[in-house]
């Protein structure tokens, strides 16, 4: 965890996690530092430790569902209990750059918001697309203004940069310059846009990314479903298999980790309701792990003996 924050994001639990935890992630992974409450921050003295967060950080990023201002614009409610009222109003008060996403449902903000927040009216943000969620990050990135840091860059991608490069040292050093070619040639890839494929297991699907020489989905692309399903990820040789987030376009929910062998291997799965799992998978199923309720509580651990 840094000890400065660039980035702060500010959601409800309650159908707003998701999205959330999904951005958070791809922002961490490009190197800014993002504070981003899952569990326990906004108990007890939640006020000053979010609201020092909040000072550190140059821009404030607010997802809004079809409830966030539910509670907000109860009748007589009590600002000092709802935690992203104190947010907002805190983040505005101190100029911080909002950016507002708005989800899914939600065409803009209430007409009747109390005075410390309303100026969230006049902030502007990027369109909003889960089916298209590249092209809404990339737009979201350049609402910015803080800039990500190369020393934050995710451990995977470091990982993989000095094994490739030990990897090649160790080819030159023992003249294996052929072996080297032969693999190159092995995994030529070409990009693909819209490309029909077919999977033994997920079936038939349309494919953005590059392939292998066999014309099979090989690196990172995009796959999507005629029900509307979306896999966002890691692809070997036609295999679904590594780092995805996955999209279920008929129950709402979304997985976000790892595939092995076109099935769920470890991650998180987010149900619409923002009850969520955290663990390992078998078969698809969870498998060893935590299931959380949408205020985070724990409401059951899987172990390996509840398998038997």
């Amino acid at each position: 965890m840094p000890d400065n924050f660039d980035i702060f994001i500010s959601y409800r639990r309650a159908g707003g996690f998701a999205t959330a935890n999904h951005i958070y992630d791809k922002l961490t992974q490009d190197g800014y530092a993002v504070s981003f409450d899952t569990h326990n921050l906004r108990e007890g003295d939640f006020d000053t430790k979010l609201l020092e967060r909040i000072d550190q950080c140059d821009d404030f990023i607010l997802i809004v569902d079809k409830h966030t201002f539910d509670q907000t614009l109860v009748p007589d409610a009590n600002p000092n209990e709802d935690w992203l009222r104190t947010e907002l109003a805190h983040a505005l008060k101190k100029k911080k750059n909002i950016i507002p996403i708005l989800l899914s449902g939600v065409n803009g903000f209430p007409a009747n918001l109390p005075n410390d927040i309303a100026g969230v009216t006049t902030k502007n943000g990027p369109e909003y697309n889960k089916y298209y969620f590249d092209e809404f990050y990339n737009r979201l990135k350049t609402f910015l203004h803080s800039r990500p840091s190369l020393r934050r860059q995710s451990t995977h991608r470091n990982r993989w940069m000095i094994a490739a490069i030990c990897t090649l040292a160790l080819l030159l050093l023992a003249g294996s310059l052929y072996v080297m070619h032969d693999k190159i040639q092995q995994d030529a890839i070409v990009q693909v846009t819209d490309s029909i494929c077919i999977n033994p297991v997920m079936g038939e699907f349309r494919y953005t990314g590059p392939v292998d020489k066999e014309g099979q989905p090989h690196g990172k692309g995009l796959a999507k479903f005629s029900q509307g399903d979306t896999y966002e990820g890691d692809f070997v040789h036609g295999t679904f298999e590594g780092e995805c987030t996955y999209l279920n376009h008929a129950e709402g929910d979304r997985f976000m980790g790892t595939y092995k062998n076109n099935a769920r291997e470890q991650g998180t799965y987010v149900w619409q309701d923002g009850t969520y799992f955290t663990g390992t998978f078998r078969d698809n199923d969870v498998y060893v792990g935590t299931l959380y309720d949408v205020n985070g509580n724990v409401l059951k651990e899987f172990t390996e003996a509840d398998q038997e």
